[in-house]
């Protein structure tokens, strides 16, 4: 008998962290399970959907047109965003992923790597978010207005090849704010994120010391100079008193600069993950909620840029035309994604404080 093929959108939702909810309150569970089918099904039916299958609280749902089950995806979290808005509510959110791909029919159900890659790219999307795969975004791209972060080269669990993804829509700084630090431990939890070893790669350490401290000498004497001028010219000489300590002026900043380079010197380090489930989205939410913001992104290399909200004036000279070239690479925080390594480059106290709070909601590995 030949095997029947055909070209599909296949579409997975799943409802984020049902299975704590379940634990902790079945009735609760059951509940929102059916509010979610009341919410979403008419909005399948009208996008022309078949659902094929129901997996607890995920759905394996066919499309016809990617132009359809990006609509359809959209139309549901927007529905389930205003069904929470009411207190009166159980609240519940989903993640769905929607991949275009050949499958194979097999009565009433389908299989094959179209399905695989589908059910492979949910669990990446963000809460309330869409996860779509470069098959569909180029589908679709042209017909609907997306507003989408492009992360490539993704390792799917038990895919062979890597995957360009695009996640809807595009996550901006407020998820930090959104979220706390219970919240952010069982994203990692949920995740699954399995650290093997960190290492620091800082190929010459005396090259990443020795640019922080003569800027950080240069720095102080520059302002010290400018101050006694404006003195000098103010009083017609130094101020009585200042010219005997002018040796501690200069030998005290010079003691202190030894430390303070350290810590402000430029470090690599490299982290090894058994397991690795969605952890750009997750660095993210550490990295944004230490006042950094996304400067650069290209394929697996993100650059963020230290911008805390409290340093406004400094952030406006960041932002200026001319900010030297140096000082912004100083303010960088580089992350680079390889498969399950992750290389961090920054300052040293800022890349250590991002690896203690991935240490800090590491998830165990089971012996």
């Amino acid at each position: 008998m030949p095997i029947e093929r055909k070209l599909a959108a296949i579409m997975f939702t799943d409802i984020v962290g049902f299975t704590k909810i379940m634990g902790d309150d079945e009735s609760t569970a059951l509940s929102i399970l059916e509010n979610q089918q009341s919410l979403i099904n008419p909005i399948i039916k009208e996008h022309k959907g078949t659902i094929i299958k129901k997996m607890g609280d995920g759905l394996l749902i066919e499309f016809q047109s990617t132009v359809e089950s990006v609509e359809c995806a959209t139309q549901m979290q927007d529905s389930i965003k205003s069904y929470n808005t009411s207190d009166d509510n159980l609240e519940f959110h989903i993640r769905i992923g929607i991949h275009l791909g050949d499958v194979v029919i097999l009565g009433d159900d389908i299989l094959g790597d179209g399905v695989n890659i589908a059910s492979r790219i949910e669990p990446l999307a963000h809460p309330d978010g869409i996860c779509i795969t470069e098959a569909v975004y180029q589908s679709v791209k042209s017909k609907l207005k997306l507003d989408a972060k492009r992360i490539d080269e993704v390792d799917l669990k038990h895919i062979d090849d890597k995957y360009t993804i695009y996640k809807l829509p595009k996550q901006s700084d407020e998820i930090v704010d959104s979220k706390d630090d219970n919240e952010i431990d069982n994203l990692f939890h949920n995740n699954r994120v399995i650290i093997e070893s960190v290492t620091d790669i800082t190929s010459n350490n005396a090259k990443a010391y020795f640019p922080v401290f003569i800027i950080m000498l240069l720095s102080y004497y520059i302002g010290m100079g400018i101050f006694l001028r404006i003195v000098y010219l103010l009083e017609g000489k130094i101020l009585e008193g200042i010219s005997d300590y002018l040796v501690f002026l200069v030998i005290i900043p010079l003691v202190l600069a030894v430390p303070l380079a350290a810590i402000f010197s430029r470090k690599k380090y490299k982290i090894n993950c058994v397991d690795i489930r969605n952890i750009p989205f997750l660095l993210d939410i550490l990295i944004l909620e230490m006042g950094y913001k996304v400067d650069k992104q290209s394929g697996r290399r993100i650059e963020y840029i230290h911008k805390p909200k409290y340093e406004f004036w400094i952030n406006f000279l960041k932002d200026a035309k001319y900010y030297p070239k140096f000082l912004r690479k100083l303010d960088t925080l580089v992350v680079t994604f390889d498969g399950n390594t992750i290389e961090i480059v920054g300052f040293q106290f800022h890349v250590k404080k991002v690896i203690r709070k991935i240490k800090k909601r590491n998830v165990q590995k089971l012996s």
